[in-house]
C-alpha cells in the first residue's frame, strides 16, 4: 500500500512539473523546442466608414418620421410613404347609417434619434401618383413618389419612446371621412376594388415639418398603428357604433432617408465600397448607422508582422474592443444594444456572420456601458478564429471584417455609433485588438 501512494505522490508531482515548465514536446523538428506565451495590444486596427448606395425600406413593420439636424450626423430628414387598403363592407338599403368621425392612430416602436421633449409635428400629403415596386419588387430609401403640395392636414404630439403601448389617435378632417362614407354607402366605383379605390385615392406621404429639427421619430407599422379608422353609426332603437379600419397596405410602403453631412467629419462620404474613408480622413473617427447606409470596414494591415516572431506562431485567443467616442452617445443619441460583426473579401463584398466557439450563436457585441465616467464604456467580439484563419495570408485570401447594426435595426431606424481609433484622444481607451499567441522556437 505504501508503494502505490509513493508511486502516486511521484505521479502528481511530474504532472505539476510540467505545467510550470515552459518548454513543451510537440513532435517532429519540434521535439525539443521551447514555447513562450505573448500577449499584445499594439496591433494596428484600421477603421473606415463606408456608405451603402441605397437600403430597401419596403414592407417593414417599423417606419422612421421626423427631422433632426446636429453637429454629429448632420442634417436627416425621414419622410414615410403608404398605400392604404380598403376594407370589406356592407349597407343595409333599409338603415340609416351616421358618419362620426375619422382618425389615424399610431404607436411608438421605441426607436428615436434626438430631442424626444419636444413636440413634433408631422404633414399628410396625399399621393399624386402610385407607389410602384421596382423590377425586384423593392422599395428604397431613395425612392421618390410626389404628392400634393398642401397636406391634407397636419397634427403635433409630444413623442413616447418608451411607451410602445400608448396609443396617439388624431382626429382628421371630417370631410374627408364624410367622402369615403357617402362613396361606400352609395357603392361607387372608386369603392369596388383595391384596384379602384388606389386609382381614386393613391396613398399617403408623411412629412415632417423641416421647420422643427429635434427629433425622428419611430412608429410601428401594423392594423393598429398607422391605420386610418373612420366611425359611424348605425341608427334604431338602440344605435350601434362601428367602424371601418383602412390598413397600410403591407408591401406598398417604405421610409424616403435624405441627409446633409456639410460640416462632419464625413461631409465628403460617397457611396460605394471604392469610397471608404478612413479614420484617418474624418478625424480618426468611423461612423455607423442604419438607414443612411453606413457601416464600418476593419482591417488588421500588420497581423502577419507576428509571423517575424519565430518559426511558428499560433494565435491562442483575439479580442477586438471598440470604444465609441465620449460625448457622441447619451440619451439623445442611445446606443445600440448590438452590433453585428461579417466577414469580407478584399472587394469590401460581405460574406459570414461572426459566430460564438461554438458556431451556433451570432455574437452581438457584449455592450458594457459606463454610467459614471462614459471611459469604459464598449463592444467586444472574440475573433480567434477569424484571425486564425487569415494569419499568414495575403491577396485574395485575405480577408477583412464589416461591422452593422442588425438587419432588423439597419433598414427601419436611425441607430448609430461613432468609434474613434486608436489616435483619437476624446476617450482614455480606444479601438483595440487584445491578442495572446504562442511562439515556437527550434
Amino acid at each position: 500500500m505504501k508503494s502505490i501512494l509513493v508511486l502516486f505522490s511521484l505521479f502528481l508531482f511530474l504532472s505539476f512539473s510540467s505545467c510550470l515548465d515552459e518548454s513543451s514536446a510537440i513532435g517532429g523538428k519540434w521535439v525539443e523546442s521551447s514555447f513562450r506565451n505573448v500577449q499584445t495590444d499594439s496591433c494596428t486596427v484600421s477603421l473606415s466608414t463606408i456608405l451603402s448606395d441605397s437600403l430597401a425600406t419596403s414592407g417593414d413593420t417599423v417606419c422612421q418620421i421626423g427631422h433632426r439636424k446636429d453637429e454629429l450626423w448632420g442634417t436627416i430628414t425621414a419622410s414615410f410613404y403608404a398605400e392604404y387598403e380598403l376594407p370589406s363592407f356592407s349597407f343595409n338599403d333599409e338603415t340609416v347609417y351616421t358618419f362620426d368621425s375619422i382618425t389615424i392612430r399610431l404607436y411608438s416602436s421605441g426607436n428615436y434619434l434626438g430631442d424626444t421633449l419636444s413636440t413634433q409635428r408631422i404633414h399628410m400629403h396625399r399621393l399624386t401618383e402610385n407607389i410602384q415596386l421596382d423590377d425586384y419588387g423593392y422599395l428604397y430609401s431613395t425612392t421618390r413618389t410626389s404628392y400634393e403640395a398642401s397636406p391634407l392636414t397636419s397634427f403635433s404630439f409630444k413623442p413616447t419612446p418608451g411607451q410602445r403601448t400608448k396609443e396617439l389617435e388624431v382626429r382628421l378632417p371630417d370631410d374627408w371621412g364624410e367622402e369615403w362614407f357617402n362613396l361606400m354607402q352609395q357603392d361607387a366605383r372608386q369603392m369596388e376594388s383595391q384596384e379602384l379605390f388606389h386609382d381614386y385615392f393613391k396613398g399617403i406621404a408623411f412629412i415632417p415639418d423641416i421647420d422643427n429639427d429635434a427629433c425622428v421619430n419611430g412608429f410601428q407599422v401594423n392594423d393598429s398603428s398607422l391605420c386610418i379608422t373612420l366611425y359611424y353609426h348605425e341608427q334604431a332603437e338602440i344605435s350601434t357604433e362601428k367602424t371601418l379600419v383602412f390598413n397600410a397596405s403591407s408591401s406598398l410602403i417604405y421610409n424616403k432617408v435624405s441627409y446633409d453631412r456639410t460640416g462632419t467629419p464625413i461631409e465628403g462620404l460617397k457611396s460605394g465600397a471604392d469610397n471608404a474613408l478612413s479614420t484617418a480622413r474624418t478625424e480618426h473617427q468611423c461612423y455607423l448607422q442604419g438607414m443612411t447606409g453606413m457601416y464600418i470596414a476593419i482591417d488588421f494591415p500588420h497581423l502577419n508582422n507576428l509571423c517575424a516572431e519565430s518559426e511558428l506562431v499560433t494565435i491562442e485567443s483575439a479580442t477586438l474592443q471598440l470604444y465609441p467616442v465620449k460625448g457622441t452617445y447619451d440619451g439623445m443619441y442611445p446606443l445600440p444594444a448590438s452590433l453585428t460583426l461579417y466577414t469580407s473579401n478584399e472587394d469590401n463584398v460581405r460574406q459570414d456572420v461572426i459566430t460564438d466557439l461554438t458556431g451556433s450563436s451570432v455574437q452581438t457585441g457584449n455592450l458594457v456601458v459606463d454610467e459614471m465616467a462614459y471611459e469604459e464604456t464598449y463592444y467586444s467580439f472574440d475573433i480567434t478564429s477569424f484571425l486564425q484563419s487569415n494569419l499568414g495570408t495575403t491577396g485574395y485570401n485575405r480577408q477583412k471584417l464589416q461591422l452593422f447594426l442588425p438587419d432588423n435595426l439597419f433598414y427601419t431606424t436611425l441607430q448609430g455609433v461613432i468609434f474613434g481609433d486608436g489616435e483619437h484622444t476624446a476617450n482614455k481607451k480606444n479601438t483595440k485588438l487584445i491578442i495572446l499567441y504562442k511562439t515556437y522556437q527550434q
